[in-house]
């Protein structure tokens, strides 16, 4: 089974904005654990930077994470920011692509690329 630790790049697109950023994953058997760690740009706001802790799984093809905590970065003011599910496959060209989505009625569409070390 392909093991997915280490770096990727990290890009979304949720209809009214773009995360850009990288996910740092070690995987143990098919338990992943790791961070995401991008910015946020919302047309007509402040960028700002986000980390989510994640945990997760992945079985060989289906890849699915789970925020656990988030730390708001370079924020002008704190505000309610709601965890992601990031649910994807490996396809053939190594890379994880998929769709997330929180509790609050916020959908998106990702790529992760694998950074070689």
């Amino acid at each position: 089974m392909k093991n997915l630790t280490g770096r990727w790049t990290f890009n979304e697109d949720f209809g009214f904005g773009t995360d850009e950023g990288f996910g740092e994953f070690k995987q143990e058997e098919d338990k992943l654990t790791g961070v995401m760690v991008y910015t946020e740009r919302i047309e007509g706001e402040t960028p700002f930077r986000v980390q989510q802790e994640i945990e997760g799984s992945f079985d060989g093809a289906n890849f699915i994470i789970n925020g656990t905590s988030v730390a708001l970065l370079d924020v002008e003011k704190e505000f309610d920011y709601y965890l992601d599910t990031w649910e994807g496959v490996l396809n053939s060209q190594n890379q994880i692509v998929g769709h997330s989505y929180d509790n609050h009625e916020c959908f998106g569409v990702f790529v992760l690329n694998k950074i070689e070390a």
